[in-house]
């Protein structure tokens, strides 16, 4: 029965399939609907009952709804009663099965293929899309690990050489034998797909395939060729979708079909009076898998040759004239062999190479001519839009400046002097400062005019910084000091600061500080009215005494506190992405769900009249999260405190004595709120692995590994993750958690510290010490170990005793919530090409997690200035890239905008390096902010032999937690997670 028409006469409620296109009374429309789904392309072209058993256990972990999981089980019973007559597929595949016989060669029972287990059966077969292969059927042989139990892994032929095959082609060994040796150099890097890749061109006129994720099946590790000609390949079916329906085949002893994916040139030869195709040379990549090979009877057995005549063949070939391929040589190369060989049978093609060429070479002129023109308008069209606004900021400035009153020349000045205001958001703060500036000129002449002395009255240090409509005297101080921790800053560093990250994470520290004071805050009071205090030595602008009193202590201390907050906090880079708010007490108090049952279920809501109500729980509770100080200290010499002192207020040696002390706490709070984050995405999911026992394949000397020089690293041990021990691919080592301590309260209201996905390495009984790993040195620092986190490898010094016979054990939690991409661009792509699919990760990331079960729609995407550059590398990227920056977030850091997903990049150090992008969403991570910064001091400051100095040392402190609160429910099960990683390798 033909499978393809039967499935249009199930006996089902066609309706359950309404949402993939399936309607009734129109075969054809349906037939191309559902060859649109590849899950149900699958049942559609299934041939036995045992395939239409794999999809089906297949579906039991693959992501979908219930409803769509039920479709599809409801297609399998249909297609399994309609073509097979068993209402139940388990039933009919056990039937399927016992009807199998034992054979010793090739059979054909119930639509599929058998072959014995030393039997080997060639064939040229068609795929869908047109392509013929040559595939190699057998069944495959389970390798057996030391305990004599099967390890995963198969050996199975999967071609043969020397010998003529169904499509009449011959692979010559000491052609296929270089191509394989090539092929296992590079480490198998292809995996085998189901069903085989489409192949194309590339511009450079290579052949190139269309490979797809989805359709990875198995992974190689060894292949060889025996004294038979027989070529013997090691793999292991993958965990996806495909490699699951390969590794119910196996289960079920059932042969499978490898085709070469290779590409070469292949020569007409007369063997034995038929005209046979002879490899002179190829490019192996991988091999195929094929599954239910739907014409049995094309398989044969191979045609074995003679060495002799193989020997040949090959001279008859090496003979011949050597293939010219057009397509490689550059267009001088074209012109050039075209002038040498007048009237060659082959000079059609190469004056076809020649236009091609010339056409191409056409339109990249033409696409940089485009390209310019395009930058042109840009740069036009953001001319005339700076002009507008400056015309619009020049009216409002003379509507404002009309409205005040003075007379005419003194607002002729302000206009001259507002000239350079090219925004109209500027001119009201503009006309606010000259407006309080003319005032007090006013005032001056008339107590001068009322004989009021002027001598001993401060001086206005910066005019242009007044005390603002908000009675708040010390903002000009804070303004001037600020100002000069920039310049202080800007010479050692030459950073120029972002005035619109400044603005939105100003906007971001006022809210958190109004909501202190509506909290009632005590710290927060006191920090106030210390500001107060502070205010009543401020006349004008100017400080009446020195900013260090007499007794070395600063006079002003609550107004330069809230300096080095404002400039500690404004350049934060992660500020935006945090939900900031104050707290007060020794907790940080979140409050947070927690769900009785799923809360995306697919439940029907709809209850009869006289039916019970199901009810479900939402408890909120308060989770209380540690409070800590942050704190570092300044030291003042004796000097700078005699200029300091030397007053009014000396900004510079006060700038110079404490801009790195907002430097250092930016730094740190950058990194807190980043590892925050990245530990949220690693511990989501994250595999518990106990006691690892260290193989010998996975430890060697770090002499022979990739280790700085100078480095006291005796020993490296690479971490499986997952993987099996002798099988280790450093391309799929997902990053191992970083422990952290949490702190709880418990019923009794004590404080609890747990450590969380914690690293633990023992030699034989001994418990080693864990220290650091600076992998620009190379050292381990404070321990007998280090891990790189990143790299999944574990560094061990020699006195740690680990060596190469006595291996550790280790125990760690590794991370499963990556999503891992290839950072090698493959030959014959073009990179902006290639990393086109990174820029398209970014949408499927974004899909995946704002899926069942996860629903969390991320917002940004981040990652380091190194890691970024390979997006914007992309040919893709120009075209979806915001120039102006984002709608959501702002600063320099966020250059574009994708789909609703902003991308940013970082230029400072954080734990994810340059080897992953983070994404997740805006205000999951919540900072509490339990006090203002305060400058404390002074202190007695020693010398390193403890001696006592004329100096003295100041600290500022913070009360802050940083905390990322996550909905569970009563078995502790994280809904909605925000964060997800993408891992290049």
């Amino acid at each position: 029965m033909n499978s393809r028409k039967s499935i249009f006469n199930f006996p089902v409620h066609l309706q359950h399939f309404n949402n993939i296109g399936f309607t009734t009374g129109q075969e054809q429309p349906v037939k191309d609907a559902l060859a649109d789904d590849p899950l149900m392309k699958q049942i559609l072209d299934a041939t036995s009952a045992i395939a239409l058993l794999a999809i089906k256990k297949s579906l039991a972990n693959t992501p979908l709804t219930e409803v769509d999981r039920r479709i599809y089980y409801d297609a399998i019973e249909a297609k399994c009663r309609a073509d097979f007559g068993y209402y139940d597929v388990e039933n009919a595949a056990r039937k399927e099965q016992e009807a199998a016989k034992p054979n010793l060669g090739f059979t054909v029972q119930n639509a599929t293929v058998t072959v014995a287990t030393d039997s080997v059966k060639l064939a040229v077969l068609t795929d869908s899309a047109g392509e013929t292969k040559d595939v190699c059927l057998s069944r495959a042989v389970p390798i057996l690990d030391s305990t004599q139990k099967p390890s995963g892994w198969y050996r199975q032929p999967v071609s043969r050489v020397d010998s003529i095959n169904g499509n009449n082609r011959l692979y010559p060994r000491n052609v296929y034998q270089p191509a394989l040796d090539q092929l296992k150099a590079t480490g198998f890097p292809y995996a085998g797909e189901h069903p085989h890749p489409r192949s194309y061109k590339g511009a450079d006129g290579r052949v190139l395939f269309d490979s797809s994720v989805p359709n990875q099946a198995v992974v190689f590790r060894d292949a060889s060729i025996d004294e038979n000609g027989v070529v013997w390949a090691e793999y292991k079916p993958l965990t996806t979708d495909m490699g699951k329906q390969v590794q119910a085949m196996l289960d079920a002893g059932l042969p499978i079909g490898f085709s070469n994916r290779m590409s070469g040139d292949i020569v007409t030869a007369k063997v034995q009076g038929k005209n046979v195709g002879v490899a002179k040379r190829l490019n192996l990549y991988t091999w195929d898998v094929v599954l239910n090979p739907a014409e049995p009877e094309a398989f044969t057995a191979p045609e074995s040759l003679t060495d002799a005549a193989v020997s040949v063949i090959l001279d008859s070939i090496s003979k011949e004239e050597p293939n010219v391929n057009f397509l490689t040589m550059s267009l001088s190369q074209l012109k050039a062999w075209k002038a040498a060989n007048p009237g060659h049978a082959d000079m059609a093609l190469c004056d076809q190479a020649i236009e091609l060429k010339e056409k191409a070479e056409n339109a990249t002129a033409m696409t940089d001519e485009l390209e310019k023109l395009r930058r042109e308008k840009a740069e036009r069209e953001q001319r005339e839009e700076a002009e507008r606004k400056k015309q619009a900021a020049q009216q409002a400035l003379a509507d404002a400046v009309s409205a005040l009153p003075y007379d005419q020349k003194v607002k002729d000045g302000l206009i001259q002097k507002g000239a350079v205001i090219t925004d109209a958001a500027e001119v009201d703060s503009f006309v606010q400062r000259e407006r309080a500036f003319v005032d007090s000129l006013v005032i001056g002449k008339r107590l001068s005019a009322l004989g009021v002395p002027q001598a001993g009255r401060a001086t206005v240090i910066d005019p242009e910084v007044q005390v603002g409509a908000e009675g708040q005297p010390w903002k000009p101080i804070v303004d001037n000091l600020q100002a000069a921790m920039d310049d202080v800053i800007r010479s050692k560093t030459g950073a120029i600061p972002d005035p619109e990250l400044r603005k939105a994470n100003r906007a971001i520290m006022d809210r958190a500080l109004k909501q202190m004071e509506r909290e009632n805050n005590q710290e927060f009071k006191k920090y106030m009215q210390s500001l107060t205090d502070s205010a009543e030595a401020i006349n004008n602008g100017a400080i009446m005494d020195s900013a260090v009193s007499t007794t070395g202590d600063f006079a002003q201390a609550a107004i330069i506190s809230n300096a080095l907050m404002m400039q500690s906090w404004q350049d934060l880079n992660f500020l935006q992405l945090v939900m900031a708010e104050g707290f007060a007490g020794t907790t940080y108090k979140i409050p947070v769900e927690i769900l009785s049952t799923d809360l995306y279920s697919q439940d029907d809501l709809i209850v009869g009249e006289l039916d019970g109500i199901p009810t479900e729980g939402a408890t909120t509770s308060l989770l209380e999260f540690g409070a800590e100080w942050i704190k570092r200290g300044t030291v003042v010499t004796k000097e700078a405190m005699v200029e300091m002192q030397s007053g009014p207020f000396r900004y510079d040696v006060l700038a110079r004595n404490l801009a790195n002390l907002p430097m250092r706490f930016q730094r740190y709070l950058d990194q807190r709120f980043s590892l925050e984050m990245l530990h949220v995405a690693d511990e989501y999911q994250a595999k518990v692995v106990t006691n690892e026992a260290v193989a010998a394949t996975e430890i060697e000397a770090a002499n022979g590994s990739n280790v700085p020089a100078g480095s006291n690293a005796a020993f490296v041990v690479k971490l499986l993750c997952g993987q099996t021990a002798g099988a280790y691919n450093q391309k799929l080592v997902p990053t191992i958690v970083l422990p952290r301590i949490r702190q709880s309260i418990d019923a009794a209201g004590q404080r609890q510290y747990t450590i969380a996905n914690n690293i633990v390495a023992k030699k034989g009984a001994t418990t080693l010490t864990r220290g650091t790993w600076d992998p620009v040195t190379g050292q381990i620092k404070n321990g007998d170990y280090a891990v790189d986190f990143e790299k999944g490898k574990v560094y061990f010094t020699a006195a740690s005793g680990v060596d190469g016979t006595n291996r550790p054990t280790i125990s760690y939690s590794y991370a499963t919530n990556i999503s891992f991409f290839d950072l090698a661009v493959p030959n014959g792509v073009e990179p902006s090409k290639y990393f086109n699919r990174l820029l398209e990760r970014f949408d499927y990331e974004k899909a995946y997690m704002g899926s069942a079960p996860r629903y969390v729609t991320p917002d940004f995407a981040i990652g380091s200035l190194n890691a970024m550059v390979n997006l914007k590398i992309s040919e893709l990227f120009y075209k979806w890239a915001s120039p102006e920056g984002t709608r959501l977030l702002q600063g320099r850091m966020w250059f574009a905008e994708r789909n609703g997903l902003n991308l940013g990049e970082i230029n400072a150090p954080w734990a994810a390096g340059d080897s992953r992008i983070l994404l997740g969403k805006i205000n999951a991570t919540r900072f509490g902010v339990g006090s203002p910064m305060q400058i404390e001091g002074p202190e007695p400051y020693y010398d390193a032999n403890g001696k006592l100095t004329s100096a003295k040392q100041y600290y500022a402190t913070e009360q802050i937690s940083i905390a990322t609160p996550l909905v569970t429910d009563k078995n502790g099960i994280v809904y909605n997670p925000p964060y997800r990683t993408i891992k290049f390798v």
